[in-house]
């Protein structure tokens, strides 16, 4: 155990410098931004925007690479202006705000209208807005930006058209050019025979006319006895087909009725039939009915029990993503309170133990602990041997948080004392413990594969450490951050500047 809580302050060690190295890098770019002019100063933007997001600065990278882009837009720089919406696109994406695809379609059209060469930052753009539509779930879109990544990986020039998309267009052109042309002929060909048809007709009544005015009198009067001959030669025969027509119907009735009445007990069966059938089916869906309502009741169960077990392990913001997009991304939070508690001489402890009744003891403090911390909304962070750790403010931070905090640390104080005092009747040894509460900000992630385990990191987690080991046991130390916060809710006692190992004097206060 001592081994591994040496391992795990060597990793914190390393943790802070690599902090502290990329801070002093920062405050190097931002110096060398402010004298610098022109093009050399938006490429120091630039650059120092790169630097504050791998810093987790996200905000900070966000406002550093608009001003870039600003700058360059005024000085007429195309090149460098798609360079920093490309950065402004990334920290707004690494930050979780909405719409970082429109700097990547910006940055992509200046590097269309100037025709640049620079096809890495233009694969760069397409690769982030193929990501942003694969998780919006917009298939087509993804097709589109794979298919000009590939084009401008074989080669191709941006903003260049496919020569299959070219010759496809050129084909669909000629081929409504010639329907167009085969219309207008056929047009032709219908009006020049309409043209004809209307000739013969004129010509046949011209025909007709001269014919009437030629006949006679008396060859009128014949044609007109003619013709009424035919008409009531016509009604004869129109009669007699009526009256066999009359006959048909009758036969076609009797037929029709017949089949009717058969067609009836035809459907009578089948309606019992079915009848029957809807009989069988409606109980055997009220039998499948009921199971699969146990069946889905058993899944609801065992879906609620493996969210429960979830947000044992992770935070709910953390859980939602999990679930949600089946990882994690790392998130800095600019002020989170941190809670480290430690029992006085443990290791004596320990010697009058056996490791079972040890155990026994941890286990029942640190559950009466996290019974604590969840009832004044805290997130336990995790356990190192005898050590408890806790936070505030995970994802809003600001001072109810850590007044929140300072009263779960009196309430595991008064728990201890009187706990302590049945173990003290019992003749077994006390367990008094360090509680010291630092404030500021973290980066908080979820790490490994298989076993998640959330973690917080940081120069406030190191900072709250120590402010811990300089406590006392039965008493609550905080550092001045904290005091700023809670002096208005809790009395305190000033301690005044303590040394903090590797972090040199901090104010400090007791809780009363």
């Amino acid at each position: 155990m001592f081994r591994k809580t040496i391992i795990l302050c060597f990793s914190l060690c390393l943790v802070g410098n690599t902090l502290y190295s990329q801070s002093n890098k920062i405050k190097q770019l931002e110096q060398q931004a402010q004298s610098a002019k022109g093009a050399a100063k938006i490429e120091l933007l630039i650059a120092l925007a790169d630097a504050q997001m791998y810093a987790g600065e996200m905000e900070a990278a966000v406002k550093t690479a608009d001003k870039a882009e600003d700058l360059a837009e005024d000085l007429r720089l195309p090149e460098l202006r798609a360079n920093a919406l490309n950065r402004e696109g990334k920290a707004i994406q690494l930050a979780g705000k909405k719409r970082p695809e429109q700097k990547f379609e910006q940055s992509l059209k200046i590097l269309r209208d100037t025709k640049s060469s620079n096809k890495a930052l233009a694969l760069d753009n397409l690769e982030n807005l193929k990501d942003i539509a694969n998780k919006a779930g917009k298939t087509q879109a993804v097709q589109q930006f794979e298919a000009q990544i590939i084009r401008l990986k074989s080669g191709g020039k941006l903003g260049e058209e496919p020569a299959e998309t070219r010759q496809e267009m050129q084909q669909e052109l000629t081929l409504a050019q010639r329907q167009l042309l085969e219309n207008q002929q056929k047009f032709r060909s219908e009006q020049a025979k309409m043209l004809e048809e209307s000739k013969a007709l004129q010509d046949e009544l011209a025909s007709k006319e001269a014919e009437l005015e030629t006949l006679t009198q008396e060859q009128m009067k014949t044609r007109m006895l003619l013709m009424q001959q035919r008409l009531l030669l016509d009604s004869v025969y129109y009669t007699r087909g009526m009256d066999s027509l009359a006959v048909s119907n009758a036969n076609l009735a009797l037929r029709e009725a017949d089949s009717n009445r058969k067609f009836n007990y035809a459907i009578i069966g089948v309606l019992l039939l079915l009848a029957g059938g809807s009989t069988f089916s409606f109980f055997r869906a009220r039998q499948n009915a009921q199971i699969l309502s146990e069946k889905n009741k058993t899944i609801r169960e065992e879906q609620e029990r493996s969210d429960n077990l979830l947000l044992n392990i992770l935070p709910t913001l953390v859980a939602d993503e999990l679930k949600r997009q089946g990882r994690t991304q790392a998130r800095y939070f600019d002020d989170v309170g941190v809670l480290f508690a430690d029992f006085v001489g443990f290791s004596k402890i320990a010697e009058k133990l056996t490791p079972q009744q040890l155990v026994s003891e941890l286990d029942t403090c640190f559950q009466r602990f996290d019974d604590i911390i969840a009832k004044h909304g805290l997130e336990k962070i995790k356990t190192i041997g005898d050590a408890y750790m806790c936070a505030g403010g995970l994802p809003d931070g600001g001072g109810a948080q850590l007044r929140e905090m300072v009263a779960a640390a009196q309430e595991m104080q008064i728990w201890l004392t009187q706990w302590n005092q049945e173990r003290e009747k019992a003749g077994l040894p006390r367990f008094d413990a360090r509680i010291g509460i630092h404030r500021g900000p973290v980066v908080a992630g979820v790490v490994g594969s298989k076993k998640f385990a959330f973690d917080i990191w940081g120069d406030t987690v190191n900072i709250a450490a120590r402010v811990e080991q300089a406590g006392e046991g039965g008493r609550i130390n905080i550092s001045g951050e904290v005091f700023k916060i809670i002096k208005d809710a809790y009395p305190c006692h000033y301690r005044g500047k303590i040394a903090a190992k590797n972090k040199g004097e901090i104010d400090m206060y007791f809780v009363e």
